[in-house]
């Protein structure tokens, strides 16, 4: 992908925060975009958004938990615009507790938005790029992906992990057939996320007190420079896509110690395995 100019995007979770900015920095790239969310209010304001700077937009209500939903969303998509060359997903949702008392209803919701939301969204798009030979994948992941920043969020960083590993694993799979693969990796965003945050496991009269980021998470920056970053990396063919240098930098000095670790292991073993490991991206 050279340009965006009359290519189609879908972007779930495309009402508000992250995906709206990743929509609206598309269609002013020329993309027409399909949007999904279950926010049908700011689905209508971010299509007019899109449409003002002269885009093309569908915004459809669905919920990425249902397979028949986000089926539906792909057959609206292509009877509109006939085809589909990148795909955002980026619907989330957050819980908040300690892993030991997080309820498992609430398991079960984060990760089948945060996890098996993508899933369901590359089963719906993907199959048609990978017969085309084209096309594109943005899975939001979170700096949480790569980092265990806090201890109030376990369910979310999991979900994020889960989701990062997943899209190595696609980029790795979709690669032979000319379909790449990003995972975006955002520090805080100043987003509506916590509208729809869940507490499990935690006395109602602690919950102000109960989330935590570490001082050098605390420099949010907009949705719509999100937007831009990622634009601009999928253009790159770039994989793993930052937001903040200081979580790209805490990435690389993670590496290291896994490196350290692994030189410490190959060292006390006689006859080291070797295994080749292919290109991400």
């Amino acid at each position: 992908m050279k340009s965006f100019e009359n290519q189609v995007a879908v972007v779930t979770g495309g009402a508000s925060g992250i995906g709206r900015g990743i929509a609206l920095a598309l269609a002013g790239r020329g993309a027409h975009v399909a949007l999904a969310d279950l926010h049908e209010a700011r689905l209508a304001e971010t299509v007019a958004a899109i449409e003002a700077l002269g885009g093309k937009a569908l915004g459809l209500r669905c919920d990425v938990t249902s397979d028949a939903e986000v089926e539906g969303f792909r057959d609206a998509t292509l009877a509109r615009f006939g085809r589909v060359d990148l795909l955002c997903n980026n619907a989330g949702v957050s819980v908040l507790g300690p892993c030991e008392r997080v309820e498992m209803a609430d398991w079960q919701w984060i990760l089948d938005v945060n996890v098996l939301g993508l899933v369901r969204g590359v089963r719906a798009f993907v199959p048609a790029m990978v017969e085309r030979g084209a096309g594109h994948v943005v899975n939001t992941a979170s700096v949480a992906g790569i980092w265990a920043y806090s201890w109030d969020a376990g369910p979310y960083i999991t979900s994020k992990f889960a989701a990062y590993g997943y899209s190595e694993v696609l980029a790795r799979s979709l690669r032979p057939h000319g379909v790449g693969v990003s995972v975006l990796c955002p520090g805080l965003v100043s987003t509506n996320l916590g509208e729809t945050a869940r507490f499990s496991g935690v006395p109602a009269e602690r919950r102000a007190e109960w989330l935590y980021f570490p001082e050098e998470m605390r420099d949010a920056i907009a949705p719509e420079a999100v937007g831009e970053i990622v634009a601009e990396a999928v253009l790159k063919k770039q994989f793993a896509i930052f937001t903040h240098a200081h979580d790209a930098e805490r990435f690389r000095t993670w590496r290291l110690d896994i490196e350290r670790s692994l030189d410490d292991v190959i060292a006390a073993s006689p006859k080291p395995p070797r295994l080749d490991r292919p290109p991400v991206g």
